[in-house]
């Protein structure tokens, strides 16, 4: 279906993510470094990058990085309720849309389509 990174500093739910992904027919990349994520996505043709939106993580320079690498790139950010702005600042720099956690499964795979097919609704 698409060729998709995850990156998130949590272990379980960038397994559960990419468990998701795999089984919706995905190619999966995992990162838990932004560095890396950026470097891999320099190399490699990528259609969706799911970035978890924690504050250690600079999300218009994610967001801008990404972008800068593929322009066709679509990203989907994570982040908490009490972290909403962030992600509000991360669909300033790039990003397509957001998912608050907890991830419910259902809706994950819903926004993944729903961006994949370029059909994102309103939020």
């Amino acid at each position: 279906m698409a060729k998709s990174l995850i990156l998130h500093d949590e272990t379980d739910c960038r397994e559960l993510i990419k468990r998701v992904l795999l089984e919706n027919g995905h190619e999966v990349a995992t990162f838990d470094k932004e560095e890396e994520a950026l470097a891999w996505t320099s190399s490699n043709q990528v259609d969706l990058a799911i970035v978890s939106l924690e504050p250690e993580i600079v999300q218009s320079k994610i967001c801008q990085g990404l972008k800068k690498l593929s322009a066709n790139l679509k990203i989907l950010v994570l982040t908490t309720y009490t972290n909403r702005g962030l992600a509000t600042e991360a669909l300033e720099h790039g990003a397509d849309d957001y998912l608050l956690k907890p991830i419910e499964i259902k809706k994950l795979e819903a926004k993944v389509r729903s961006i994949i097919s370029g059909k994102i609704p309103t939020r």
